[in-house]
């Protein structure tokens, strides 16, 4: 049977709603400020200078950055609003791992495909670690396809961040 995370996954995959944590809307509220106040703006004034055809490319791109941030922030749902289950991994929480065959623990924080781009401790839900690691539980074992072949994790503990 599928777990609850599981059913809202699916619901919330089916109405595109995007859901976000409070910091990673401040982050992403940060970078748009940096986009739409010094990035877009400085690439304009290259571009009008130059013609360059780079700093024209660079100069969409920034832009549809910002369309896509813009756009997340005004229809995201606050991830705190939305139902926890503290037993299992579920989107926004932090989850502390150790591979196998190593003593050292690690910690991430699964979150949205825009948010894992904001920090290296946080791993998108469609990441192979964050995929195995949703609807995980403490001292499961979870594989995650490499590169260089499959690793494995334990779960040690799981945190709403």
């Amino acid at each position: 049977m599928k777990s609850a995370r599981y059913r809202r996954k699916v619901i919330s995959m089916t109405n595109d709603r995007l859901m976000l944590s409070a910091p990673a809307r401040r982050s992403l509220e940060e970078r748009l400020a940096r986009l739409d106040d010094e990035r877009i703006p400085r690439l304009e004034r290259e571009f009008a200078s130059t013609r360059d055809p780079l700093a024209e490319t660079a100069l969409r791109d920034a832009r549809e950055e910002a369309a896509r941030v813009r756009h997340a922030l005004e229809t995201a749902v606050p991830l705190e609003a939305e139902p926890h289950d503290p037993t299992i991994v579920e989107l926004g929480d932090a989850v502390t791992v150790r591979r196998e065959g190593q003593a050292s623990k690690e910690r991430y924080t699964i979150v949205g495909e825009l948010e894992a781009r904001m920090d290296d401790t946080w791993v998108s839900e469609r990441a192979p670690l964050g995929a195995a690691l949703l609807d995980s539980s403490v001292g499961q074992v979870v594989s995650v396809p490499t590169p260089d072949g499959e690793q494995r994790y334990e779960v040690l503990g799981i945190e709403r961040s």
